[in-house]
């Protein structure tokens, strides 16, 4: 694989487990109603496949744009093509982003 593919990959790997979490919840809710699951509230665990559903979609959608803005080299990329993570305090104390490819770390400038 090359670092693009890499990167797809990291990128939905959320996406993907929030819609495993969601399948399984949608799995597991006919149960929790039948009773073969003893559960206190299990009005309140209905919505809860939905919800992980959303959140799918939500990940999904900033992954794909994401995505889209480095095939465009409009977002915040490295020197070597690869997309910069969020902004968090880095080693020596200040902000600074790391390379999602090459894990180079680069610092905001004020």
């Amino acid at each position: 694989m090359q670092r693009w593919d890499w990167s797809v990959v990291r990128a939905y790997l959320p996406t993907a487990l929030a819609l495993t979490t969601a399948f399984l919840a949608s799995l597991a809710v006919p149960d929790v109603r039948a009773g073969a699951i003893p559960v206190a509230a299990t009005a309140d665990w209905d919505w809860a496949p939905y919800v992980l559903f959303a959140l799918a979609c939500v990940l999904g959608a900033g992954a794909t744009h994401r995505l889209w803005r480095r095939r465009q080299a409009a977002g915040l990329l490295c020197p070597c093509g690869g997309l910069l993570g969020p902004e968090r305090v880095g080693r020596k104390g200040g902000r600074a982003s790391v390379c999602r490819a090459c894990g180079r770390e680069w610092r905001r400038r004020a």
